[in-house]
This record gives C-alpha cells, structure tokens and sequence, in this order.
C-alpha cells in the first residue's frame, strides 16, 4: 500500500508544473458542437486528488470486504461514490471546463455539478461509515474517532456555521473582482473549486442521512435548511439574471474577442438560469425526499406504539396485572 501512495504522491508531484496549462486564459477558436466536443483539458491536481480519493475508498471497501464481509454495505454506495467521482472528472477535463474561460454558462454548469451533484453522491457512498469500519481498532480509537469528536469538526457541522459557510462561499466567490481572479489564475481556480466542494459537502451531510451522526438535525430542520438553500440560490439567479450591465469583465472581454457565441450579458443570464432552474430544482426535490423520509419515520413511530399498546393489552402481566399461578399437584 505504501509504494503505491509513494507512485501516486510522485506522479502529483510531476504533473503539478502543468497545472497552468488547466486555465491559461486562452479563448477557444470556435463555438461549432463538433469542434466543442473535442477540446479537453487536464487539470493535474484535480485528477490527481481525485485518483487518491478514487484508491482510498477502493482500498477501504476491499478491506471491509475482507475483515468484516458480514457487515451490510450497500453497493449502491460504491455506486454512488463513483458516479460522483466521474461527474467530477467530467467537470475537471471535459469541454465544460476548456470553455469556462469563454462562456460564463459553462463555468456556472461546472459550479452547479459541485454543489448540487457531486456533493451528494459522494456523501451517498457513505465514507465516514467506511473509514471506520475498515480502519483496524487502533486507527479508529487514536486517529479517527478523536477527529470526529474534535470541536472543529462539531463547529463545522453545527447546523448555523454549515449553512452560512455553503451560502457564504457561493455568494463571496460570485463577487466580480474575486471570480474574475479566479479565472485568470489557475491556483486560485482550484481553491474556488475546493471551497465550494467543502461546503457544498458539509451542507449536504446534514441532509444525507447515509453516515450516522448525532449532529445531524432534525427532519423538519432538514427541510429549513434546504429553504434557505432554495431561497438564496434564486436571489442571486436573479441578481445575474437583472443586471442591466455584465457583471464579469473577463467574460465581456471573452464576448468581444471572438467571433461566435452569445453576447456577455445573454451568456450571463444563462448562467444564471443554469443556477436557478437546476440549482432550485434539485433543493426542492431533497425536500420532497426529505418530507417523505419525516412522514416514514413518524409513521413507523405510530405503528411501533400502536404495537406496543396492542401487545399490552393482550398480556396482562404487560399491564402489571399479577400472573396467574400454577396449582401444584
């Protein structure tokens, strides 16, 4: 295991030089689908992180099959897990990401794959539950459960600091000076990238029941938090959508260098209703799951009482009536 971490630590270690080449600033020749669909890109640490992510939960699940293959861990997770790293790669070298430099649309798809699907998926793979099942007993007492315990991570996943850290990076990162530095160097692209991850995956742990945790919040909480969510991404959806101006110089820059595609502020409102329509839509659909989850739970509840009752009811000792004696002979 050690030589392979040391391959993959070497290999991150040669590509990061080219990390410059991810978003260089140069604006692509054409807008024609065909051409679109052949310009890739490499973004090294990126792909390289993603490859440690991809081993780490690979290895884990194989150990956890191999120690402990009695214990119940869904492959839906795996699947999950891996269809929110792929989504991620897909956003690091696909045409999405080669013009993100040029259409403002396209950046914003990226944004949107982050936040609102990558997150989730990977938290669906269920990683804490992992970790820590297939971690041997002295990793899990001297290393992972005192950083589960450790007070960063109960600040950061207090439900207030959570989700004003999820609205704060969107709305801080969308401001003009600070996005359209991103854009223009590439070390500051991939902390923007990172920080929206971070707490895009904070904010979905507390919805995601998958890992168990007992800072998790209530189902009705649940169902504020997602409101909040619902309610900030449409306002700033229409903040972009209602600026009378482009709000990006880089991308007004992109608009009168090049010969095809929409005009600045036609690409912004369409980025902006990338935000809106999708963003909002996969908010309303987690509290729909989670109303149905709430109406479950409390059902169960109901129907765990009304067993309980029945139970008593037909056994007098349950109701602390005196058992009948048995006459000997």
């Amino acid at each position: 295991m050690r030589w392979r971490v040391g391959v993959l630590l070497g290999v991150a270690a040669a590509c990061l030089p080219a990390s410059v080449l991810a978003h260089d600033g140069r604006f692509e020749e054409s807008g024609d689908l065909v051409h679109a669909l052949g310009v890739w890109s490499f973004d090294a640490p990126g792909v390289v992180l993603l490859g440690l992510a991809v081993a780490l939960y690979a290895w884990a699940y194989r150990r956890l099959r191999r120690t402990t293959p009695s214990f119940r861990f869904p492959r839906w997770y795996v699947w999950a897990f891996g269809t929110g790293v792929l989504l991620m790669l897909v956003g690091l070298i696909s045409p999405i990401d080669s013009y993100s430099d040029d259409l403002f649309w396209a950046h914003m798809l990226q944004h949107v794959l982050i936040t609102m699907a990558i997150a989730p998926l990977l938290l669906l793979g269920a990683p804490v539950t992992l970790a820590l099942r297939a971690a041997s007993p002295r990793v899990r007492r001297s290393y992972l459960l005192p950083l589960l315990e450790s007070r960063v991570i109960r600040l950061l996943t207090f439900w207030p600091v959570a989700i004003s850290f999820f609205v704060l990076s969107i709305w801080i990162w969308h401001l003009p000076a600070l996005y359209d530095a991103a854009i223009d160097n590439a070390a500051l692209h991939f902390l923007e990238h990172g920080v929206f991850l971070g707490g895009a995956l904070l904010f979905w742990f507390l919805i995601i029941g998958v890992d168990a945790t007992r800072y998790r919040p209530g189902y009705v909480a649940r169902a504020g938090l997602l409101v909040v969510a619902i309610l900030q991404n449409i306002g700033l959806g229409l903040i972009l959508t209602n600026i009378a101006e482009p709000a990006y110089e880089t991308y007004e820059i992109a608009a009168a260098l090049r010969d095809w595609g929409p005009s600045a502020l036609t690409d912004q409102r369409a980025g902006a209703g990338i935000m809106w329509v999708p963003g909002s839509m996969m908010f309303g659909i987690s509290v729909i799951a989670t109303v149905y989850f709430w109406a479950e739970h409390e059902g169960f509840k109901g129907r765990q009482g009304d067993l309980v009752r029945e139970l008593a009811r037909r056994d007098p000792v349950a109701d602390g009536a005196e058992a009948p004696r048995v006459q000997g002979g």
